[in-house]
């Protein structure tokens, strides 16, 4: 007798933890953004090999998983693959308005800090206008900070055929994933950028994290409790941790690195973010573990109102993502006026982070009345 599939029960109510490290991680972003600002030095890429990129690809496929899981088992195909259409196309439009109003930013800046054209790769769209926004809108060329989002939309636009494969077959959309992963590194296959390299975010190795995401959302059951209440893999989890922490360590700190071994430092240079190295993957998916069994959904902390403003911001992240960049492009502006000591630095930053959280919170006053279904971004 055939067995039948199990079909995991509709999330009821909102896991709160998606939208607190999504908003964490927007937060680092724009902090990491700024290359002035001294606070940089306290965000996760200083800590371990992998940083604020894994998180918000990992979660915002972990948050298709779910709601378009949802809605692909509730009313089909069809109408799952139009609202994911949807979303991506607003995706896609959020890169291009935002690469025009940077643009303008850019340009008015310019008027005192020329360089600022160069600073935010903006120069080539000078010069060439016509060509520059044609590869724009062909998702080949990006300007500085705008990396992630167009990571974003590729891989949302792919959704449409993984989450089918990651419903029906679950081991065969993660083996071809694998697969594509390793066999992209084996043969440097990459997606070429506009006018030259490579995009620095190569979709064709972040995929594998985005996919995780889309399995873990979709395919919920109690083998998810058996993974993350395993103490075997919390220790092995944790000891990674600490590992990648004390690699990382050495580079600020170069009286630690004389300590690591030669064959060792062979073995794990260079950790490449561009292909997410497999040591970024094995940091990500540790910490991703330790995380999700010490902070269950439950949480009461998850409730509370010193929080509220980086849920909101994970909330609405798409929003939020766009306007840290234009944010931290005038912050870089500011401090680069020679206005650069740790006070101005401070202010400055933490203005950008009210600021965005601000722009959260009025997104939520506006869409109160909306049914609070998860946002992927």
């Amino acid at each position: 007798m055939k067995p039948i599939a199990i079909i995991p029960p509709a999330l009821m109510k909102r896991d709160l933890r998606i939208d607190l490290f999504r908003g964490l991680s927007l937060w680092w972003i724009f902090i990491n953004h700024i290359p002035e600002s001294y606070l940089n030095r306290f965000t996760p890429k200083n800590f371990g090999f992998s940083d604020a990129a894994e998180i918000l690809v990992f979660l915002s496929g972990l948050a298709s998983g779910i709601v378009y899981g949802d809605l692909f088992r509730r009313s089909g195909f069809g109408v799952a693959s139009l609202r994911m259409l949807r979303r991506s196309c607003e995706i896609y439009v959020a890169q291009i308005l935002t690469v025009v109003v940077l643009l303008a930013e850019v340009s008015y800046i310019a008027t005192w800090q020329p360089d600022m054209f160069d600073h935010a790769n903006l120069a080539i769209l000078l010069q060439h206008p016509g060509e520059t926004l044609l590869q724009v809108a062909m998702l080949r060329y990006s300007p500085v900070n705008l990396d992630p989002l167009l990571l974003m939309v590729i891989l949302h636009f792919a959704l449409i055929l993984i989450l089918p494969l990651a419903i029906g077959a679950w081991p065969l959309a993660l083996t071809g994933s694998v697969a594509l992963y390793v066999l992209a590194h084996l043969f440097d296959w990459y997606i070429p950028a506009y006018p030259r390299g490579q995009l620095y975010f190569n979709p064709l190795n972040w995929q594998l994290l985005f996919v995780i995401g889309i399995g873990w959302g979709a395919d919920r059951g109690d083998w998810q409790l058996a993974v993350i209440n395993s103490r075997a893999l919390a220790v092995l989890a944790a000891s990674f941790v600490l590992f990648s922490f004390v690699i990382t360590l050495g580079w600020q700190i170069h009286a630690i690195e004389d300590y690591v071994p030669g064959w060792l430092s062979r073995l794990i240079y260079p950790v490449d973010k561009t292909n997410l190295d497999i040591l970024r993957l094995l940091h990500f998916a540790a910490l991703a573990l330790l995380c999700w069994r010490l902070l269950p959904s439950n949480a009461a902390i998850l409730k509370t109102r010193a929080l509220l403003p980086l849920i909101r911001c994970g909330e609405y992240s798409l929003a939020i993502y766009c306007i840290g960049v234009l944010l931290s492009s005038a912050a870089h502006a500011v401090l680069s006026l020679g206005w650069n000591g740790l006070a101005s630095q401070t202010v400055i930053t933490l203005a950008g982070l009210g600021l965005m959280s601000a722009m959260a919170m009025l997104l939520a006053v506006i869409d109160r009345g909306v049914h609070p279904n998860l946002r992927p971004l």
